[in-house]
């Protein structure tokens, strides 16, 4: 095995290790908003609702609970995607160490040949330039 298919072999694995990686990363994030999702609104909010008004929370912190809410939604927003990327690189550098060997092989066989057009001979070269 050369140095280069070997380089190959571990670029590929590593590939392929950041590409799982993010894949558990976008599985974390799915639980996570699944518990999210299928949480009663109390208890997504925080709050404890007990029907007595003078007891509950009031709206102030009923919204503040709201915007803690979205934060989160947005969190889980920003690590799907940023979870996406790491799998793409990962899946990237995978298929650029498969198909690096083969594009080595390619470059020393289609070696293109140069091919010189004709020229004029000094004396056609002159003569053509006299009206």
């Amino acid at each position: 095995m050369s140095a280069t298919q070997r380089g190959d072999l571990i670029g590929r694995i590593i590939g392929l290790l950041v590409f799982f990686v993010g894949v558990g990363l976008l599985l974390l994030v799915f639980k996570l908003a699944y518990g999210l999702f299928t949480a009663s609104p109390a208890t997504a909010l925080g709050i404890k609702i007990t029907g007595d008004p003078k007891h509950d929370p009031g709206a102030a912190l009923i919204g503040q609970a709201f915007g803690h809410l979205l934060i989160k939604i947005l969190l889980l927003f920003m690590m799907s995607v940023a979870s996406s990327f790491i799998a793409q690189k990962g899946i990237n550098l995978f298929f650029s160490c498969a198909h690096a060997g083969k594009r080595d092989e390619v470059k020393q066989t289609n070696t293109p040949t140069v091919v010189e057009a004709p020229t004029d001979s000094p004396a056609e070269a002159s003569s053509s330039a006299k009206p």
